[in-house]
């Protein structure tokens, strides 16, 4: 059928390709003709044919052939017909495809609502009827994939280059370009990563901004970590990070620690604790009756200072990072080696001190900017210079006020330095 050109409805959001390839399709409608009419919904909404139909207004056309489609499965047969009969002149850049595939999943949307009407209160939602021919059966799979597929895409492809079309929409001055370069060279994946990234950046800005002054970031307590954690609201620590002793008459304190973390720690949230090998059987029968063991990372201590285990003959360069979790929830993906830097086995502070750069690794892998970060065993406090700088807020605990005293200097410092950066 045709209609009107004035009448078609462009949704917003659709970005074409260079003005070039407009005038090249021109030229062979000219010459031969329209080979596929325009896709359009019921309300004239254009699904497919935005070239052709800037291709028609150039030629100075103002009617074109259309075809009404209802549902995303007859869309997806015209779109499938067009690309296997003529792909040189259905060549979709990703920003075209996703604004077809968002017709098409708001066609599937609509459908989906007229079925469950026509199913009628007493089928109940998601029900079907077979054989009625009152209204056509549901298209199986995810909507997602469901567009994708239509547009020559993966399900996959097909949302992350959505996600990158939407942020352009959202924020134009900082997300143009992905489209463009995503449009130009056909590499999704590579926008949508750099599109995560600005994403991470506005969030790290946004906790940083949320921070409280320097001073307030964090506290300190001194005594026993079990006396002192009772004072502590539940569920109001995002991450515990610490480093308890290693001597054997030391065990008891992992089990009073799961104790502790398990109360303190939010839904979901961490505990990862250091601790030596020679006792890892007995650490773990004693934590995990009280928290979730999830994995063992690798803390690297490399250099030609290496600790000498002499009980068990053994020269070694890494400790294990026990990493249990209070419930089940879904976490980001992360590495399980964390390096320190070579010959950084830093003991000004405390005897039993870990170095910086190990630390703020360790800190920032495991944790996000704006979240409470707990260390129960604080010693010379590396723990709280690492989260202080990467913008957390910080509690630690120590039995030995000297050693507080230290680590409250140096978290200070390096609070006020960080609020300068």
């Amino acid at each position: 059928m045709l209609i009107p050109i004035d009448q078609i409805v462009i949704p917003q959001g659709r970005h074409r390709k260079h003005l070039g390839d407009v005038q090249a399709l021109a030229s062979s409608i000219a010459q031969v003709g329209l080979l596929h009419p325009l896709v359009v919904s019921p309300d004239h909404r254009l699904i497919a044919g935005a070239r052709r139909l800037a291709a028609l207004q150039s030629l100075g056309r103002t009617e074109a052939p259309v075809t009404v489609v209802t549902n995303l499965t007859d869309a997806a047969a015209w779109l499938r017909a067009e690309r296997d009969e003529n792909t040189c002149r259905l060549d979709l850049a990703p920003s075209e495809a996703v604004a077809i595939g968002l017709e098409l999943e708001r066609l599937e949307r609509q459908a989906a609502k007229e079925r469950q009407a026509a199913a009628g209160p007493e089928e109940g939602r998601g029900c079907k009827r077979t054989g009625s021919g009152k209204f056509p059966e549901p298209v199986k799979g995810q909507a997602r994939d469901k567009a994708g597929q239509a547009v020559g895409m993966s399900g996959k492809t097909y949302a992350k280059a959505k996600a990158v079309v939407e942020a352009a929409t959202r924020d134009p001055e900082r997300c143009r370009q992905l489209i463009e370069e995503m449009d130009r060279t056909g590499n999704v994946d590579r926008a949508y990563k750099r599109l995560k990234t600005l994403q991470e950046q506005e969030a790290l800005a946004a906790a940083a901004a949320a921070l409280p002054p320097a001073q307030e970031r964090f506290q300190l307590h001194h005594g026993d970590f079990a006396e002192v954690s009772r004072a502590l609201p539940d569920a109001s620590v995002d991450v515990i990070i610490t480093d308890p002793p290693y001597p054997k008459e030391y065990l008891p304190l992992y089990g009073q620690l799961a104790q502790v973390a398990g109360r303190l720690l939010k839904p979901g949230g961490a505990l990862l604790v250091m601790v030596g090998q020679s006792y890892l059987p007995d650490i773990l029968a004693a934590m995990t009756p009280h928290l979730a063991y999830r994995w063992t990372l690798a803390y690297l201590t490399p250099g030609g200072q290496a600790p000498q285990i002499w009980d068990r003959r053994v020269n070694t360069f890494w400790k294990p990072v026990l990493w249990f979790t209070s419930g089940d929830r879904e976490h980001d993906w992360i590495g399980d080696v964390i390096p320190s830097t070579v010959n950084d086995n830093d003991k000004r502070f405390h005897p039993w001190g870990q170095s910086e750069s190990g630390m703020g690794r360790l800190v920032e892998r495991c944790s996000k900017p704006g979240q409470v970060v707990l260390d129960p065993f604080l010693g010379g406090g590396t723990t709280g210079v690492a989260a202080v700088r990467l913008q957390r807020r910080f509690i630690g605990i120590d039995c030995d006020p000297q050693a507080l005293a230290t680590a409250r200097t140096r978290i200070a410092l390096a609070a006020q330095e960080a609020s300068h950066e």
